[in-house]
């Protein structure tokens, strides 16, 4: 998009998105009105419906898509795509203690966002609305759906937690050094004992505060982040399964076939090609 406005709007028609699988500085806020057949956003991959409106964070991997296999492609595809830098009001206005809620919803946008409900309607006419304005006037209006946004319920994350290890490491900063460490150690193995160690907790303890951080065991959580940095890896590199195998740190192949096809419902292989829109 052109660089003109604060606030870059464009209406996209025709037969497809005129992307690929991608990402971006610029938050993104897209609603299909109509065509498409399916979203990919991070390691998540869902059909579209007339309506569908998503809020996607900084640098997110998506690709919006039109499949042209077997005769799915819609020729009346129509679609509002807004998009945005997060610091808009200024470099450190995020840091604002007014900015709290703001905050936080662009932290959950990291992964991805789908806006439902009553919230959705809402924000179909706030877009609406945005379309036909420019300078200020758009900037205001943007201002008002993401206050709206940010106190709303009807908000559900796309892609898995995994996906963006950054999410959990500030709910303690305990628990945020250990994240840190998985992310960076992700090829090696883990023990409990050892990541309690890190923390100066008994075993007993640091399982407890790590589920309440993250929301996962210790086990459960470097499964994901591992799932989700080889779906990464899958989309965006050549290296082969049993490569990606061992940089995830998974001790054979076969072991990561079997969790990630319990994971993504498909095989690494089959990942690659539709996430490289080849199927």
């Amino acid at each position: 998009m052109a660089a003109t406005e604060l606030v870059a709007c464009e209406i996209v028609r025709g037969v497809d998105f005129g992307c690929v699988w991608h990402h971006h500085p610029e938050m993104e806020i897209t609603l299909v009105k109509r065509g498409g057949t399916e979203r990919w956003v991070g390691d998540s991959l869902t059909p579209l419906s007339p309506g569908d409106l998503v809020l996607l964070g900084s640098d997110l991997p998506h690709d919006f898509r039109n499949d042209r296999s077997a005769g799915r492609v819609s020729k009346n595809l129509e679609a509002i795509v807004v998009q945005f830098m997060p610091h808009i009001l200024g470099p450190d206005s995020l840091l604002h203690p007014s900015m709290r809620g703001l905050r936080r919803l662009f932290q959950r946008a990291r992964l991805g966002l789908e806006i439902r409900g009553a919230t959705r309607r809402r924000a179909i006419r706030m877009l609406e609305r945005i379309v036909r304005t420019k300078g200020l006037p758009r900037v205001i209006l943007l201002l008002e759906l993401l206050h709206d946004l940010s106190g709303s319920k009807e908000l559900r994350e796309i892609a898995s937690p995994g996906f963006d290890a950054a999410i959990g490491a500030t709910s303690s900063d305990r628990i945020g050094k250990v994240t840190a460490h998985i992310e960076a150690n992700l090829s090696e193995p883990f023990f409990v004992s050892e990541l309690a160690a890190k923390t100066g907790l008994s075993e007993s303890a640091f399982s407890r505060l790590f589920k309440k951080c993250t929301s996962r065991t210790v086990p459960q959580y470097v499964n994901e982040l591992r799932i989700a940095r080889a779906c990464r890896l899958l989309a965006e590199t050549d290296q082969t399964v049993s490569q990606i195998a061992v940089e995830c740190g998974y001790p054979n192949e076969a072991h990561f076939q079997r969790q990630f096809q319990r994971h993504q419902r498909r095989s690494p292989l089959t990942y690659r090609k539709a996430v490289r829109n080849q199927e």
